[in-house]
């Protein structure tokens, strides 16, 4: 039998994998790699299908290579990010929320049945946008932050 509370805490409210609410200036480098890393997957792989889709003709608005050049800039950012910590990366992955609600806004509500589903990004890309300042927070931090303490490797379950 599976304890979902015991996993809840341990995956998604875990103060070393997941410190979302640990002041930047506060976090360890452990803490920070891990919180980089997950919203940096998130971003990465999210506009690593804005790039696709922005290649083919499904699209509402038809192919659109600068969109994805675009977007396939954001995935390059959100991994330099990941691995160097640099503040340029950090600033252009905490922009791209501003630049998606700015497209959402110009090409999002068309049609009846289109207009509920540019709600939900939009609502998705003002989250991102409330997360950007932690982001440049964590980048400019990161150079003074302290090494954790080695966490032993999990298994997923007990």
């Amino acid at each position: 039998m599976l304890d979902w509370e015991s996993l809840f805490k341990r995956y998604v409210w875990d103060s070393q994998t997941t410190p979302y609410f640990t002041p930047a200036a506060r976090l360890t480098r452990t803490q920070a790699d891990n919180e980089v890393l997950a919203i940096s997957l998130f971003v990465g792989v999210l506009f690593a299908v804005v790039a696709l889709a922005a290649l083919t003709d499904r699209t509402p608005f038809g192919r659109s290579p600068i969109l994805g050049l675009y977007a396939f800039t954001v995935v390059a950012a959100a991994v330099v990010f990941n691995y160097a910590k640099l503040l340029a990366a950090a600033a252009y992955v905490a922009a791209a929320p501003l630049a998606g609600l700015v497209y959402v806004g110009v090409y999002g509500f068309g049609a009846a049945h289109a207009r509920l589903d540019s709600l939900v990004v939009a609502g998705v890309l003002l989250l991102m946008l409330l997360y950007a300042p932690r982001l440049i927070a964590i980048a400019r931090a990161y150079s003074d932050m302290e090494d954790g303490a080695p966490q032993p490797r999990r298994r997923l379950f007990k």
